[in-house]
Formats: C-alpha cells, sequence, structure tokens
C-alpha cells in the first residue's frame, strides 16, 4: 500500500503526519521542499482523509487550511491521492465544486466512513 520506501523514514512519517492534519502538520510544510517528488512514498486513503476531515469538524483545523491542504497533496508527486482524487478536487476547488463549510464536512465524512 504505501510503497517504495521504508514507513520508519522521515520522509513517510512527516507526509503521514501531514496527510491527516496530525499535531505539528504546520512545522512540517517547510520540511517537504527536502524531499525528492520521483517517486510515491505514500499512498492516501479514504482513513487518511477521514482524520483529517475529523480535525476540521472538531475545530483544530480551520476550512481554508483545507482546502490548501488538499491543493498541496494533489500537487505533490510522492503521494498517490487516486483512491481518494474526487474528494481531494472537491476540497481544492471550491469555486467550482461549491464552498466548503462544516455541514459538507459533516457529509463527506458520513460518506467515506461507509
Amino acid at each position: 500500500m504505501n510503497s517504495n520506501e521504508n514507513n520508519n523514514t522521515g520522509h513517510y512519517q512527516d507526509l503521514k503526519t501531514i496527510v491527516r492534519l496530525a499535531s505539528g502538520y504546520q512545522q512540517l510544510y517547510g520540511e517537504l521542499t527536502r524531499y525528492p517528488q520521483t517517486t510515491v512514498i505514500y499512498t492516501l486513503s479514504s482513513t487518511d482523509v477521514i482524520a483529517a476531515l475529523e480535525q476540521v469538524q472538531l475545530g483544530h483545523v480551520d476550512i481554508e487550511e483545507l482546502e490548501l491542504w488538499a491543493s498541496l497533496l494533489e500537487m505533490r508527486g510522492d503521494i498517490d491521492h487516486s483512491c481518494v482524487e474526487g474528494v481531494l478536487y472537491a476540497l481544492a476547488n471550491p469555486e467550482q465544486m461549491g464552498e466548503i463549510s462544516h455541514e459538507k464536512v459533516s457529509q463527506l465524512l458520513t460518506l467515506l466512513k461507509k
């Protein structure tokens, strides 16, 4: 699943923290510039997106940050987001897909948990 590199590397662990919007994720954005994007290191799953959306629902992350997060994950060459690309696209493009609200986050969570 999370393929080409050992799951204990700093690269993998930093990506995991960011994709789940886990504690300390904001400090890791700058670290991403030192990692190559030529190989997929992390495969984004619905479980990861659920974890991130729950951070928004709990009030730990705001909607604007969620939009930036989705855009970042779409761009990264070291993250395979094909399993959840529709959700990421909707979150990263609110001008085309409709504004993201806490109600929409709840709806997405319900859909992803099925």
